[in-house]
């Protein structure tokens, strides 16, 4: 049985509307918050307008509160462009990324792997992509994962997020979550289909399998096909997945709920659900 006060102690808000990441700071400190997620693919977010003054700010005001920083990396920069030039740039990216989570001292960087190129095809059994180019795409995937986890290295915490995780990705991910320190980060609602909120569950055991692996959990509800809702009871069962995590180190709970005052509304409610006679109560 989870206790509640560990989950609550390591809870975190998705930073999207936030006028920057210092506001996000002091607004997660009083707001009951013990950490932020930074949507730094906004420009008005993003680490790169930042100047040397402002990340020091940054560093000191979240050490100063005890404001744990957790960066979510753009989709744009995916870990299976087929594109040579392409990938230069992005890795590259992440190197400047990687290097400005180390100077304000992130614990974390969330990454949405990618997918590849869809090519649906009008034929009896249809396929989405050449299944002859799997390989390059698993090649891809272990370069660019090996260049991050000697980037990030006694840095910052590498998690891949559960978002559009194609079965080959699958597959390379088991290799290295066998072998290496990378991370999962688990979005719960991303386990069920959007339309139909029926379980994915090639998702679904994968992740109750590797589970010693999740770093990082986001939470948020899907009501109507529509997810990043208020977390409320519904195709979501909190407790169910939070029992299943009990006793594994997860450094970091977020709530990717928007704008903030949403997020502020879903710990409330979070805390409700938490008081389930399956969940140890709150001290």
């Amino acid at each position: 049985m989870v206790e509640a006060d560990k989950i609550l102690g390591r809870m975190s808000y998705q930073v999207v509307y936030d006028q920057s990441i210092l506001e996000s700071i002091n607004f997660a400190s009083i707001n009951g918050f013990s950490g932020v997620q930074i949507a730094i693919e906004l420009p008005h977010l993003a680490f790169e307008n930042l100047r040397p003054a402002e990340i020091t700010k940054i560093r000191d005001q979240s050490k100063k509160l005890g404001i744990r920083i957790i960066l979510h990396a753009p989709d744009a920069a995916s870990l299976i462009s087929p594109c040579t030039e392409i990938n230069k740039g992005i890795m590259s990216y992440y190197t400047d990324l990687i290097g400005f989570a180390h100077r304000i001292g992130a614990s974390m960087i969330t990454i949405h792997p990618g997918v590849p190129s869809y090519f649906p095809t009008d034929a009896g059994s249809s396929e989405n992509f050449p299944t002859a180019d799997v390989e390059d795409y698993k090649r891809i995937f272990r370069n660019n994962l090996d260049e991050l986890l000697r980037l990030a290295k006694g840095k910052v915490c590498i998690c891949i997020e559960n978002l559009d995780l194609e079965g080959f990705i699958l597959d390379v991910l088991q290799d290295y979550l066998k072998r290496t320190d990378i991370g999962l980060c688990w979005d719960l609602s991303k386990t069920y289909d959007k339309k139909g909120g029926k379980l994915k569950k090639e998702i679904y055991n994968f992740f109750v399998k590797n589970r010693s692996s999740v770093k990082q959990v986001h939470l948020h509800s899907l009501v109507e096909g529509k997810s990043h809702r208020v977390i409320q009871p519904g195709i979501v069962d909190f407790c169910h997945y939070l029992d299943l995590l009990d006793g594994v180190d997860v450094l970091d709970y977020c709530i990717e709920v928007r704008p903030r005052e949403k997020a502020v509304e879903s710990l409330k409610n979070l805390k409700g659900i938490l008081s389930s006679p399956s969940i140890a109560p709150a001290k």
